[in-house]
């Protein structure tokens, strides 16, 4: 016997089939865990693992990732997450811790370090649209052509900013005021690595 099961046995095997998974699907207890234990499963299956050689490339910059989909792992994937943090204590060359702040509301202007200045300024011909200045000193041991990231990391989410090569040791982007990287790199709490 070969186990397929053909003709008219084959619907009455199908019959059996969905009646014992409904029945096991309606047992107390098990109707909302069920139902939510294969929407997690069904997500678990579309959604590819982040590997560990992605969390690197997302870190350095070395290579193009899916941003969204890393940072939604590092999010909901506590070993992924120390990973993240341990990838990011290990490999940079310096940090910006959270900066004390009084309770105005207002976002930052710039984040200085011994060894990088990061400035906000606001575009003269758009006011929808801030330019990130970078300027790299000489403790920070970078020299020019490297491409700096900077990973803005806070409890509710990570913003990664990626310049262009350094010219002689500043590296310059504009974003849209309402870039979540942009929101998340101004933010008080957010402590800053440069890698």
């Amino acid at each position: 016997m070969t186990g397929i099961v053909e003709g008219k046995n084959k619907d009455k095997v199908e019959a059996v089939f969905v009646t014992l998974q409904a029945i096991r699907g309606v047992q107390p207890g098990n109707v909302t865990e069920g139902v939510i234990e294969a929407e997690a499963e069904s997500e678990a299956r579309l959604t590819p693992r982040v590997m560990f050689g992605e969390l690197v490339h997302f870190v350095h910059g070395t290579a193009t990732v899916d941003e969204p989909r890393v940072k939604a792992a590092i999010g909901n994937d506590l070993t992924l997450r120390r990973q993240f943090n341990s990838l990011l204590k290990s490999s940079r060359v310096a940090m910006a811790p959270s900066q004390a702040q009084a309770a105005t509301g207002e976002v930052l202007e710039q984040r200085k370090t011994r060894a990088f200045t990061l400035l906000f300024k606001p575009s003269r011909a758009n006011a929808d649209q801030i330019y990130v200045l970078l300027t790299v000193h000489a403790e920070s041991g970078i020299v020019d052509g490297h491409r700096p990231v900077i990973i803005a990391n806070v409890a509710t989410g990570i913003g990664r900013l990626q310049f262009p090569p350094l010219k002689d040791k500043s590296a310059q982007l504009l974003l849209e005021a309402n870039d979540q990287r942009l929101i998340i790199a101004q933010n008080a709490d957010a402590e800053l690595s440069l890698m």
